[in-house]
């Protein structure tokens, strides 16, 4: 603890009496008579610091670092902790004369020397020391990991945090980012890498980048590191994904030389006589040509220009001022003072996620997202700093998955999202499909705006209980009805409840790299995947002691009284306002919920974004591409992995569209309505003015808000419900429970408006903030402005 320690500074004279062990090598001064002759000569001692002298700065690094992070607002510790610089040099002594044993080689020990101490300490202080974060901190990991601690430790280091690299080992292979303006050829632009070193020397080599078919102009030009939530506004690592290593985590084994995929696919090409990147690319490393093994380079798909502009922009609603002043960004509700003034943390929301996917070649072009500080606590701990406010509802418990890239890791109830689907399931029913195609098309002839009676209007307004009188069969007395079970059809076809027709923990996933549905991955190339949350709608969990499970919910007849008396809702009349409000019979209860879009269903950012994409697909007349992150993986010779049979890595063939091109076409033709007179329409007129709003027919939008039971509840009323003792009603459970204000925009979109075709999609997932002076919830149900229709349309 920062409140007990006694000797903090350390000078190097302090370290070298401290390790005696260690003088000869980390003094640095030259003996004899020569370095003697030299040092009266020049009237002081050898030019430039010594090993010591550079440990000493280091330990004074860490110090200072450790305050910064045990003492911040965001920090993950319970107590302030520093550095000891005594009880260090005891450390030091002991590491020094007891050999120890390394996993990776039972049996064998090993004697520590002082170059592996000073290795280890430079690893803990790279990067102003950013490896604090990875740790392992007393205060935000669970009780069973803290019990095997020592009662004054305070964190947990893993050797493999700090352990030197193995020179023999190689050189991970790149990752490289750039543009494909022709959806096929990859003209690499960026490279991503950790460090400064020899892996970011091979990056920019021609004989890497030479691969590329056509040729590079110019070395692609390094970034070092992605994202982080205190990046300064002009900073390059904003075109870079959050959690970038973590999404392609699983393709480490192929990256890196002493992977086990990368070693078979190696004998693999081996035994075929072809020429790979394993043998022994040679690399320019000093003064001196090294052969050393490269690994298998990575293109992903991702724009940095996209992604920094999408990145940029969560953060600036997320409560970033510097960030929204250097883009510009404004809004009509804060008549010109700061982005979200009125809320807490002066954040419009506390959580954005964004995604963006190119229509015709499904590439992932962004993949962003932000947590406001208090949030991020949230999930971090161990506690909230001063700055936030205590009335917040939602408990601390740490969540690493909860940090990573929410546009893939967070997913929500996708609310008034389905409806694209369940309109495409109504026109392609083959009872009434046709039938209400021809008169909605009929309708649009007459008049572009669409009517309040018609599916277009339905659609525009997201009046949710005449989508739910169709998907009921409201049109002949609610009996014999199978559309829910073709709504459930057409969200696998757009993409969603993949995996789902077993029980599994995958349903409605999919693998980010390379666009495969969980059933599509099998033993065999489950290690190359990174499944994701996607889309599920209409399923059930498999049992009920085994929640995290689910399957598609069988079809079944429902009861056609109780669905009746639940379309009337509580006060007995059709088309009243509480339509589909109360429902009795579990089943009944259950498939309502799921036409709600509530219930169990799900999806992210990517997965409501993907959903469109097959819309937008469809309605262009092109077959479906799956998004995929990844564009390919090449060695030294350009040979593209996915060729070898025994990985099985290729993208996914394109697939039929998901519906008739005259119904996508005509559902997009709706949503194009939903800013000019629609849910999402003041969203964008907080952003532009109204005419330009009625005027904007390049995008087709659409809003979705999850239920919420706090929407009329102000933070004062809810810290005094959720303090209140045991027995905890049915409300106060519902209250004070894991449910968080989200709202949703996913939209298709022209790049060129002029042309008639779509080209790109985004799907934005927010969570709400509280306004500062009511304590009450910013955009109350489908009231006011949508953040994450703003986002978007920023």
């Amino acid at each position: 603890r920062r409140d007990g320690i006694r000797e903090a500074v350390v000078t190097a004279q302090a370290i070298l009496d401290g390790i005696p062990a260690c003088r000869s090598e980390w003094d640095g001064r030259r003996r004899g008579v020569m370095a003697a002759v030299r040092r009266r000569m020049m009237g002081a001692d050898d030019a430039g610091p010594t090993p010591a002298d550079r440990i000493a700065r280091e330990l004074a690094q860490l110090d200072d670092a450790l305050q910064r992070f045990s003492t911040g607002a965001n920090r993950r510790v319970t107590d302030a902790v520093g550095f000891e610089s005594r009880r260090w040099f005891e450390a030091v002594a002991v590491a020094l004369r007891t050999p120890t044993e390394s996993p990776e080689y039972p049996g064998h020990r090993f004697v520590v020397q002082c170059s592996d101490i000073a290795s280890a300490l430079a690893a803990l202080t790279r990067g102003n020391a950013r490896m604090l974060e990875a740790l392992a901190w007393r205060g935000s990991e669970v009780r069973q990991v803290v019990a095997r601690w020592r009662p004054e430790q305070f964190v947990e280091v893993s050797p493999r945090q700090i352990a030197r690299a193995n020179p023999w080992s190689g050189v991970p292979g790149c990752i490289y980012m750039g543009r494909t303006p022709d959806n096929a050829t990859f003209s690499p632009a960026f490279f991503v890498t950790e460090t400064r070193g020899i892996a970011e020397k091979v990056c920019a080599q021609p004989a890497i980048t030479g691969l590329f078919d056509p040729p590079v102009s110019g070395a692609p030009e390094a970034i070092r590191g992605e994202a982080t939530p205190d990046l300064p506004a002009n900073d390059t690592r904003w075109g870079v994904p959050p959690s970038l290593h973590a999404l392609l985590r699983s393709l480490d084994t192929l990256r890196r030389p002493t992977g086990t995929l990368y070693r078979l696919y190696a004998d693999s090409t081996r035994q075929q006589s072809q020429v790979t990147t394993v043998e022994r690319l040679l690399t320019s490393s000093g003064a001196s040509n090294t052969p050393m093994d490269v690994g298998f380079t990575v293109d992903i798909t991702i724009d940095p220009s996209v992604q920094a502009l999408a990145q940029k922009t969560a953060a600036c609603y997320t409560g970033r001022q510097d960030v929204c002043q250097a883009m510009g960004i404004r809004r009509k509700e804060d008549e010109g003072k700061a982005v979200g003034s009125r809320l807490l943390e002066h954040a419009m929301v506390r959580m954005a996620a964004v995604a963006v996917i190119d229509v015709e070649s499904g590439r992932i072009e962004a993949l962003a997202g932000a947590l406001s500080p208090c949030t991020r606590q949230e999930y971090d701990g161990p506690g909230r700093s001063k700055a936030c406010d205590r009335r917040l509802p939602y408990p601390i418990r740490y969540r690493p998955d909860a940090l990573l890239n929410p546009a893939v890791f967070h997913d929500a109830m996708p609310a008034s999202v389905i409806k694209p689907i369940m309109a495409a399931s109504f026109l392609s029913d083959p009872e009434v499909g046709a039938r209400w195609l021809a008169s909605e098309r009929a309708e649009l002839q007459r008049t572009a705006w669409p009517t309040r009676d018609s599916l277009r209007g339905q659609l525009m307004r997201s009046d949710s209980a005449r989508f739910l009188d169709r998907m009921f069969c409201a049109d002949k007395g609610f009996a014999n009805c199978a559309r829910p079970w073709n709504v459930q059809t057409a969200a696998a076809a757009f993409g969603w409840n993949a995996g789902c027709a077993d029980s599994r923990e995958d349903c409605g996933k999919r693998d980010l790299l390379f666009g495969r549905s969980a059933d599509a991955i099998d033993d065999g190339n489950a290690s190359l995947a990174s499944v994701v949350p996607f889309g599920r709608l209409l399923v059930e969990p498999a049992a009920v002691e085994v929640a995290s499970s689910f399957r598609l919910r069988p079809k079944s007849t429902l009861d056609t009284g109780k669905v009746r008396a639940c379309a009337a809702g509580p006060d007995g009349r059709r088309g009243s306002s509480d339509d589909w409000e109360k429902c009795r019979g579990r089943v009944v209860v259950d498939v309502v919920a799921d036409g709600w879009g509530q219930g169990n269903a799900r999806s992210s950012a990517l997965g409501v974004a993907g959903m469109m994409a097959a819309l937008a697909t469809a309605a262009n007349g092109e077959p479906l591409h799956p998004p995929h992150l990844v564009h390919a993986i090449r060695g030294a010779d350009g040979a593209d992995a996915a060729a070898v049979p025994l990985l099985h890595i290729e993208p996914p063939a394109p697939q039929p569209p998901a519906i008739s091109r005259d119904a996508a076409e005509l559902i997009l033709n709706a949503l194009s309505y939903s800013h000019r007179g629609g849910t999402a329409r003041a969203a964008c007129e907080q952003i532009f003015d109204a005419r330009t709003c009625r005027d904007i027919d390049w995008i087709a939008g659409k809003t979705g808000t999850p239920t919420f039971p706090n929407d009329d509840v102000s933070l004062d009323q809810l810290a005094q419900l959720c303090a209140q003792a045991a027995p905890r009603t049915r409300s106060m459970i519902a209250s004070c429970g894991a449910l968080r204000p989200y709202k949703w925009y996913v939209a298709a979109y022209r790049t060129d408006p002029s042309s008639a075709r779509w080209t790109k999609v985004i799907g934005v997932l927010t969570e709400r903030n509280w306004i500062a002076d009511t304590g009450r919830i910013h955009g109350a149900g489908d009231h006011g402005p949508n953040p994450a229709a703003e986002i978007a349309l920023q």
